[in-house]
């Protein structure tokens, strides 16, 4: 017989996690809930934009809604697009940045309660600001 989740069943509406911006942005740590899991939902309309090479102490699944992506992971660099989905594995330095034409709208999950993020600018690049926290 299957064990009883820990967790009780919760409903977090738009206004409570997301800003009140356009395109949408926000983040969710799941330690409030008993959850090992981060949810993220970074948006732009800005070609070009994006997070600047970061490293996370776990893993990382990337969900395109929208739009088309550069990403860099570790070594390779792909394009991403609508509908796909990218893996980030844990200590390896990734960025990503919108190519347009129109809006970048991403759901990412980090699979950790909490939030842990250390920034490493690439040669020409600043770090990049916590703006969705």
């Amino acid at each position: 017989m299957p064990k009883p989740s820990k967790i009780e069943p919760v409903l977090i509406r738009p206004e409570e996690w997301l800003k009140r911006t356009s395109p949408p942005i926000g983040s969710q740590e799941g330690h409030h809930f008993g959850v090992n899991c981060v949810v993220i939902r970074y948006s732009t309309d800005v070609i070009g934009e994006g997070p600047n090479l970061h490293v996370y102490p776990y893993d990382e699944i990337f969900h395109i809604l929208e739009g088309r992506v550069q990403f860099t992971v570790g070594d390779q660099q792909f394009e991403a697009t609508a509908g796909s989905l990218v893996i980030g594995p844990a200590n390896v330095p990734h960025a990503y940045k919108n190519l347009g034409p129109g809006r970048l709208d991403s759901v990412d999950f980090h699979l950790s309660p909490e939030w842990i993020q250390y920034d490493l600018p690439r040669d020409g690049e600043s770090l990049s600001a916590p703006t969705l926290s």
